[in-house]
Parts: C-alpha cells; structure tokens; sequence
C-alpha cells in the first residue's frame, strides 16, 4: 500500500494482553438499537474515549432522522464470552465517490459533522476489537460494499493507534490527513487561562469587551442546559441564517430541514450537564448563540449564531470567552473547536489533533475501479504538488541571485 501519512508520526500502540481473548463479533439490529441507550452509554463510559458523537443519544438519533430506504445498520458489537467489550458504530448506504454510485460503510453520523470518531472499547481490547471488526469487514462475507470510508478518526483514537501500527493485515486500507482539530486545555481559573494568552490577544478580547459594554449597556450572558432549554435551537437556528444570508456565494449545510429535526430529536433526548447554549442578548433581543455539547469534563464547541449587525464588535468572539469562562467555572478540562482551521480559533487554542480519513476499498467491479481512479488522482495531486514546489524554489533560487548581482553592482 502506497503511504500517505508518515506511519511513525503519533505512533501508538494498544495492546489487548499476551493472550488474545475469544472475542466474537456480532451485528446489533435495528430494534435492539433503540433500546441499546444503557449498554452503550455504560462501555464508552468505562472506554478511554472521550467524543459526545460516539454516546448512544447521538448515534441513535442520527440513525432515527436519516432516510433509511437505502441505508442499513452495521454496528459491529464485540463480546468476550458474554461481555460486551468493544462497539463499531458503522452503517451501509447509497452514495457517490468520484461521481461513480457505490454502496458506502460510513460512521453512524456522517452527514452531521461528527468528530472524533472511533471503535470503544473497554481498556485493553481497543486492538482486538479494531481488528476482528476490520477482518470481517475485509472478507466482505456478511456486508458487500464498494468503499468503507470511515472520516473523524483522530491521531489519539483506537483506530488509528491499530492502523498506524502498519500490520500485514492492514496494507488495503489508506489513511488520508483530513483536517485540524484545534482545542485548548483549561486552566483551574479564567484569569489563569487568559494569562496564557498572547498578549495581542488579550489586548484585543479586552477591547472588545469594552467596546460591547460602552456601547450597548443592556448586555447580559446566559448560559443554559441544552437539555432544560431546547427552545434556544430556534434561537440557534434564525441567527445562523441570518450569518449565512449576508454571504452571497457560500452556503450553510447548517441550516436544513434535517439537521433541525436531528438537533431537536437530540435535545429532547439528553440529559443534564450534556452540554449548554452560551446567549448574549443586546437590548433583551438575541445577538450571539454557542452550541456546546459536554462530555467527560470536555466542551465541544459544535455550532454558532450571531446577528450580523453586530459583526464589527465580534460578538462571537465575546461569546466564546464568556463560554469558555462557564465552562472552567463548570469543571470543564477542555473546550475543544472540532473541524476547521479558522483564523479567530487559534488566538484561544495552544492545541490542534490531526484527524484523518480511513478508506478501505471493495473486492468487487465498482471497488477495483474507483481505486485505481482514486490512486491515479492522488498520485497526479502529489506530483503537481512537487512541480509547484520545485517552482517555487527556482523562483526563489533566482531572486537572490538578482540580489546578489545588484549587490555586486553597488
């Protein structure tokens, strides 16, 4: 298999013991998903992962909302006897890859920016699991498919710490660097957090802080329950289109009909303390809304909305300090960005994971031809990325010969 990551890059190694255990592996279905909440909630909690998109209210509300003509539930459960050891979340759907139809295994999730992605486990069987999911999945005896592409898999999951390993057995499967994860680790107080910022930063938050509050004195900043306070969505909802409606050639795949019932599904569904709205309401009327979902002491800043007319004070910006202030006062250890590289997420974040994408491509027609498809583009993408390189540095090379030359001449 052609590398595409530097395989000795965060190697990780997880191991299940001297003795492989008997574990067997076996297809959770549909109904017995629905009443799965306990069971599932009980193994990711004893796991070392530690993603809100891997409980079982995310992954069954997802899998209730989707239109599932096509689609059908692959979710791999893992048992050591008669013990649950080990969960897959996948499932099987129609799709397109390079514009060719194919039948794809995905993540439970896909469509709805799930990160940090992975097979659970109890501690010390990560490896095993990932492995007898991966094996039968490879043999393609009880699910045909033409592509498994499983994306959200980060540098510090049990997937990637099996494939990294680059054992025999995984030389089919490729691993794509997809995006950044920026996050940052909170401090014990918010003047301790703040203090470890840069200076230009702080500078800048303060001002805009004074900004807000001289000009607009009836300021105030709640921070509700998702659970207690589902009616905020609507909230969520107006102020993120009306963002997106002052950007003429973008699109948000926010604002749908779909990811409004999953949203609402799932907040009716959680619990208390499974995350909080961060609100700033100027004059009593709505100017900046954060979506944060919680899980194991960690903030996962999920979405956001705010007015536009407030954009020269960067109101989403004193949102995100005001949200990351409750989430230190909460207990929160980490207030974590997910997916994209924005500018204004690196002036909090002294942190980024690399997050990748898992393809495993079918033994079938359709899966031999988008491979060779997919290879011959990849490989085309990475020599144009040599000739541009190799460009630039002629270009380079001839500049500070000029210099030289007029050096010379003076």
């Amino acid at each position: 298999m052609e590398k595409y990551v530097d395989m000795n890059a965060h190697m990780k190694s997880i191991h299940a013991g001297a003795e492989d255990p008997d574990i067997t592996v076996e297809l959770l279905n549909e109904e017995a998903f629905s009443r799965y909440r306990e069971p599932w909630n009980r193994l990711l909690d004893t796991s070392t992962s530690g993603s809100f998109f891997l409980k079982w209210e995310w992954m069954y509300t997802f899998w209730e909302t989707i239109e599932k003509q096509d689609a059908e539930l692959l979710v791999w459960l893992c048992y050591d006897g008669i013990e649950l050891v080990g969960i897959a979340p996948l499932y099987r759907y129609s799709s397109t890859f390079m514009k060719i139809p194919v039948r794809k295994v995905a993540f439970i999730g896909d469509r709805v920016a799930s990160d940090y992605m992975d097979f659970f486990a109890k501690p010390g069987y990560e490896e095993i699991c990932c492995r007898k999911v991966l094996q039968r999945m490879r043999d393609q005896g009880s699910v045909a498919y033409d592509l498994l592409e499983l994306n959200g898999v980060c540098v510090d999951s049990n997937l990637y710490g099996y494939l990294s390993a680059g054992t025999k057995q995984n030389k089919k499967i490729i691993m794509l660097p997809s995006f950044d994860c920026p996050r940052t680790l909170l401090a014990p107080s918010f003047d301790n957090y703040i203090s470890r910022l840069s200076g230009s930063t702080r500078y800048a938050l303060s001002r805009k802080q004074r900004r807000i509050e001289r000009d607009f004195g009836a300021t105030t900043i709640e921070h509700a329950d998702l659970a207690q306070h589902p009616e905020l969505l609507n909230v969520l909802f107006s102020l993120h289109k009306s963002r997106w409606d002052m950007l003429k050639d973008k699109n948000s795949t926010f604002y749908s009909a779909f990811r409004k019932s999953f949203n609402e599904r799932l907040v009716r569904r959680l619990g208390e303390g499974d995350g909080f709205f961060s609100y700033v309401a100027v004059d009593a009327k709505p100017a900046s809304i954060l979506y944060i979902l919680g899980y194991k002491n960690n903030a996962f800043f999920y979405q956001n909305g705010w007015d536009p007319k407030f954009a020269d004070y960067s109101i989403g910006i004193y949102n995100i300090q005001q949200a990351i202030r409750h989430a230190i006062a909460a207990g929160y250890k980490s207030f974590d960005f997910l997916r994209g590289e924005e500018a204004y997420k690196y002036k909090f974040c002294e942190d980024a994971r690399q997050a990748y994408s898992v393809l495993l491509f079918g033994n079938g027609l359709t899966g031999r031809v988008i491979k060779t498809l997919f290879l011959l583009k990849h490989r085309l993408k990475i020599l144009l990325q040599r000739r541009m390189r190799s460009q630039r540095a002629v270009i380079r090379k001839s500049m500070i010969h000029s210099c030289f030359l007029q050096d010379q001449r003076s």
